[in-house]
């Protein structure tokens, strides 16, 4: 199958950049702040132009492929005219201030023509920041103004006219397929497998990455009305205790047939701890989200065995997209910004810089790497899950239930 170097990829896209007179972070880089459209800045004419800039938070893959977008955007003559891009972005893991934080002292210092223009995060991320800011804080997005929004597949999102997709974030089944020859196909079938096979399944910490928190939102939500699973409303915790005690008892059933170490059940932290047990055979199965595994396997990180499926019903995911905040600047420069990584071509970039899931037709995209991966990872099986607040809550009991067993 074929495979690529990511920074060789990254480094031949500054390349092309220096040729048109951008600036971009130098290839390899962990900077945070993004650099591309600085140097642009500068050019004649470039001062009447202005800059959106996009604040993003996660993994430094994410923060890869909105650098990749914007540079992009920032030599295409459609777009470079009306607007220029950087990126600004907050590593998970870091000590720095925390996205969410950022905003609400903005918010609350009263800062107005703020240089956070766009907000990049996943659909689940943004009851916090509106827990921290007020419910209007993000304005209604006028689609009408976004010619590139009809591409767009997913327009009946959950999160409603305030915020506009670029990106799906699925998890799936990871295995082996050389000792896992069929895989579970539904919820019940993986409950029995763990069981029969034990050590040879985990999850991670909920706490520390996504696909842990969709095992677990699995457990619970699967016991709920389909509805609870897009509602922030305490009511699906308060009013159905049953349904979450009898999940955390499951888990509790399934704890001891999960994969140990030194003779005790140990939960990897974040994603990528459950995925290096999986790629050195330690375990043939786990959650994981999809984008990380073909970037792995592209890199050649993750042996060829490793496939996906998807079970029923589905992990719990959710789409990455934009808000634009009331204390941005550029509100309307924003809009076409937003109207370039719905383009064919932004969607493609993503695709091909860290197999972002798209939100437009596939068929449609041109000049994919490993473009069979797409039919592993259909996002027609998307299901969303935004519960607000009461993902706290779903964590925090894991951590007082769960976590203490393997100890």
């Amino acid at each position: 199958m074929k495979k690529r170097n990511l920074l060789a990829k990254k480094c031949g896209a500054a390349m092309l950049a220096a040729a048109l007179g951008l600036s971009m972070t130098a290839c390899g880089s962990t900077a945070t702040g993004g650099t591309a459209s600085a140097g642009a800045a500068s050019q004649s004419g470039a001062a009447q132009v202005p800059t959106v800039t996009i604040w993003g938070h996660g993994g430094q893959e994410v923060r890869d492929a909105l650098q990749a977008v914007a540079d992009a955007h920032n030599a295409d003559a459609n777009y470079n005219t009306k607007a220029r891009v950087e990126i600004q972005f907050v590593v998970s893991g870091t000590s720095e201030q925390s996205l969410p934080d950022r905003l609400a002292a903005a918010y609350a210092a009263g800062e107005t023509d703020t240089d956070f223009d766009l907000i990049a995060l996943d659909d689940s991320g943004i009851s916090s920041i509106l827990a921290q800011t007020a419910p209007d804080f993000f304005i209604p997005i006028d689609t009408s103004k976004i010619p590139n929004y009809e591409n767009v597949i997913f327009k009946e999102n959950v999160v409603g006219d305030t915020f506009v997709p670029y990106r799906g974030t699925a998890v799936y089944l990871a295995y082996n397929s050389e000792t896992v020859p069929n895989p579970p196909k539904t919820e019940e079938e993986l409950y029995a497998w763990i069981k029969e096979n034990p050590g040879r399944f985990t999850y991670c910490d909920p706490s520390t990455g996504g696909s842990g928190t969709s095992f677990v939102a699995n457990t619970v939500y699967n016991q709920l009305p389909a509805e609870a699973a897009t509602s922030a409303d305490p009511k699906w915790k308060d009013e159905h205790t049953a349904e979450w005690d009898s999940a955390f008892a499951l888990l509790e059933e399934l704890h001891p047939y999960l994969y140990q170490t030194a003779g005790k059940v140990q939960y990897p932290m974040k994603n990528a701890g459950a995925l290096d047990l999986l790629a050195t055979k330690q375990i043939d199965m786990t959650p994981a989200f999809v984008n990380m595994v073909l970037s792995q396997k592209a890199m050649g990180t993750m042996p060829e065995s490793i496939k996906l499926t998807q079970i029923e019903p589905s992990f719990m995911g959710a789409l990455a997209g934009f808000c634009i905040p009331t204390i941005a600047k550029d509100k309307e420069a924003a809009l076409s910004v937003i109207d370039y990584f719905l383009s064919y071509e932004a969607q493609s970039l993503g695709w091909n810089t860290m197999y972002a899931s798209p939100v437009v037709d596939s068929a449609k995209l041109e000049n994919l790497d490993n473009a069979d991966w797409l039919a592993e990872t259909d996002m027609k099986s998307l299901r969303y899950f935004s519960i607000g607040s009461m993902m706290v809550d779903l964590r925090t009991r894991w951590a007082e239930q769960i976590s203490p067993l393997a100890k």
